[in-house]
């Protein structure tokens, strides 16, 4: 007996991942059955209906929409007078640094 079923798979829209464990497409019956899974795993919705896995949602969404980044957090080198400064993105995990030079007064310029 040959017996027909339709289902649904959801793939991210920018890696082509599919929703499920690596190497297991998860299926689901219907689309809507489909989209609490989607939201549990923190994939995104993007522009047009395009799903976003969590890996590319938020790297995608701070492209078009800026970093939500951390304040500054300094790291002195007593011994050289200089600082470096670390930031990160709380949404994607950017990585930003910059070096400072620590003045008599102990004061960055």
């Amino acid at each position: 007996m040959v017996q027909v079923h339709t289902c649904a798979s959801v793939h991210c829209d920018q890696c082509g991942d599919s929703l499920g464990s690596p190497g297991v497409e998860a299926y689901y019956p219907t689309e809507d059955a489909a989209l609490d899974p989607v939201a549990a795993a923190g994939w995104l919705a993007g522009p047009g209906g395009r799903l976003w896995c969590s890996a590319c949602g938020p790297v995608l969404t701070c492209e078009a929409d800026g970093h939500q980044f951390s304040p500054w957090c300094r790291a002195a080198d007593s011994a050289q007078r200089r600082a470096r400064e670390h930031r990160i993105c709380l949404r994607c995990g950017l990585h930003e640094s910059r070096r400072v030079t620590v003045l008599f007064g102990g004061e960055p310029r």
